[in-house]
């Protein structure tokens, strides 16, 4: 008897049940995870800042490259000035970092439950969650690095070095993007060096693809070195100010990894790590894994952030979930308790990662759960506040229209030529975005980048100074007055205070004078050029 022969699928049934389609699916799910939750609480403090550099764009600023103002720009002219708009490229970063997981996953060997399980980890990783709501530099980094180790994964096993052009088109982004990828590249070249695969490093490929790299980022170098390297100014003043100290800085980077990635992705990127450096199977990529113990060492090193290793996980959850999937092959209740461990745990920390609670619930929540610690040293939690990460999303406004009634009170010969001076960035950028609403003019500020858009025209004889060290102000104007108190009484989840000045008579002009006002971590507690001019 002849069997009748399979009828062909479709194309619409074969697209469901593509590994890449239901990668596409997970992608999605992460992207509309964003749509429904980035709209809540209020604006960034460095999205303020981001779309005022976006208003001044340039090949370079103060703490970076210049590819996020220029994507905030282009997200206000394609789409508005609403949160949604502002967000809209994070979340497809995030989306796409989704999807390159799970596809390097399925390079790496992996079938479709390490695809969907490395993608998933990436989803509920509490860290990307965060990062990937708001327009910062960090939003970006781990769809590139991603990138970077997907086509370097692609090319150990393939041998296609032609592919190092690429890679040195990717990288050439990222260092538009943030200077740390350097770090990763880096780390990456020295651990194919240490394996076998140096032998696809020496080739022309390398160096056209080294040569694409520079040539990308090149502008913004030139301007670093232009303006005398305030990058490296900003990252010294950090130094000096703002970390912790070698010991903290550690146990907070070792931590906090923990909790970022999701303790229930531990296991899984833990085990990526032992994939790479300890299997048969995993011998080919090597690299990669030494990659991971370089640059952790050079962030405990450098006193890093605890967040600058996030961008790395992607590789080895991808790698972990290859690894489980194998291991765990024959036993399918395995599979499913890692599966509801990971899940489970991402849940939990949920609401720690997206702005979906209300102030006083999310309160209560952090400091039953989890209250993520400050980057600063000398920031003080406060449990009736939100974690400071939210909190920095709240009251801008609020400070805008406290400070327009100061603005508004004044004579209108002092109105006239009155400029509005932030002591940071974050402020600033408040004012620039939500003062023309309340016929405020643009903030003039010596916080990092504010600092290199100068004191626009304005003369400095009346000025209306958002806090700032009164010594200082007194050295530089001849009349200091609190004329207001910025509060934030009906704000919950935000309590600070701030006093406004009104400094009148200058004693050198601000164009003169302004060099001063320069600070990136601490601000200015003496005006030397005034000092100097009286001695």
């Amino acid at each position: 008897m002849v069997s009748a022969p399979s009828t062909p699928q479709s194309a619409k049934q074969q697209w469901f049940s593509n590994d890449i389609a239901i990668l596409c699916y997970f992608g999605l799910f992460k992207l509309l995870l964003h749509f429904c939750t980035n709209q809540q609480y209020g604006y960034f403090g460095d999205e303020l800042y981001y779309m005022a550099a976006g208003e001044h764009l340039d090949w370079g600023f103060a703490e970076g490259p210049p590819l996020t103002p220029a994507i905030a720009n282009f997200s206000r002219w394609m789409l508005g000035d609403s949160l949604f708009a502002i967000r809209l490229f994070p979340a497809i970063a995030g989306a796409c970092t989704v999807i390159l997981t799970g596809l390097i996953a399925r390079d790496l060997g992996g079938g479709r439950f390490a695809q969907v399980i490395a993608a998933l980890a990436v989803i509920l990783a509490p860290g990307y969650l965060f990062l990937q709501t708001v327009l910062t530099m960090n939003a970006f980094e781990p769809l590139l690095w991603a990138l970077c180790a997907y086509l370097t994964i692609h090319i150990l096993k393939t041998e296609r070095i032609s592919l190092w052009s690429i890679a040195g088109v990717v990288t050439g982004i990222g260092l538009m993007n943030k200077f740390s990828i350097f770090f990763f590249i880096v780390s990456l070249v020295l651990g194919i060096l240490i394996t076998p695969a140096r032998r696809l490093l020496f080739n022309r490929w390398i160096i056209i693809g080294s040569i694409l790299a520079i040539s990308i980022c090149t502008p913004t170098i030139l301007w670093q070195i232009n303006h005398h390297w305030p990058f490296l100014e900003h990252q010294r003043e950090s130094s000096l100010y703002e970390k912790k100290g070698l010991l903290q800085s550690a146990i907070d980077l070792i931590l906090q990894q923990i909790i970022l990635t999701n303790p229930g992705a531990v296991p899984l990127w833990g085990c990526g790590l032992y994939y790479y450096l300890f299997t048969r199977s995993g011998k080919p990529y090597r690299a990669l894994g030494w990659s991971y113990i370089i640059i952790l060492g050079w962030f405990l090193l450098f006193e890093g952030r605890f967040y600058y290793l996030l961008p790395i996980y992607p590789m080895l959850l991808a790698a972990g979930a290859v690894f489980l999937e194998r291991r765990l092959q024959h036993y399918p209740a395995w599979k499913y308790t890692t599966l509801i461990a990971l899940i489970a745990s991402g849940l939990v920390l949920l609401p720690i990662a997206l702005p979906i609670l209300p102030i006083k619930s999310l309160i209560r929540y952090s400091n039953t759960i989890y209250r993520p610690p400050t980057l600063s040293k000398f920031a003080q939690e406060n449990s009736a506040q939100a974690p400071w990460h939210f909190r920095l999303m709240l009251g801008w406004e609020d400070t805008v229209a406290q400070v327009a009634q100061a603005y508004q009170k004044l004579l209108p010969r002092d109105r006239a030529e009155c400029a509005i001076l932030a002591w940071s960035y974050g402020n600033a950028g408040a004012i620039d975005f939500f003062g023309p609403a309340y016929h405020l003019p643009k903030a003039i500020s010596g916080h990092t980048g504010y600092y290199f858009w100068g004191p626009r025209d304005y003369s400095g004889n009346v000025v209306l100074s958002l806090g700032g060290n009164l010594t200082f102000l007194r050295q530089t104007f001849n009349s200091v007055e609190t004329v207001a108190i910025v509060t934030h009484e009906k704000i919950v989840g935000l309590r600070s205070t701030l006093p406004i000045y009104l400094c009148k008579g200058i004693k050198r002009p601000l164009s003169e004078s302004w060099p001063a006002f320069k600070y990136y971590f601490k601000q200015p507690t003496t005006n030397l050029i005034t000092t100097d001019n009286l001695s």
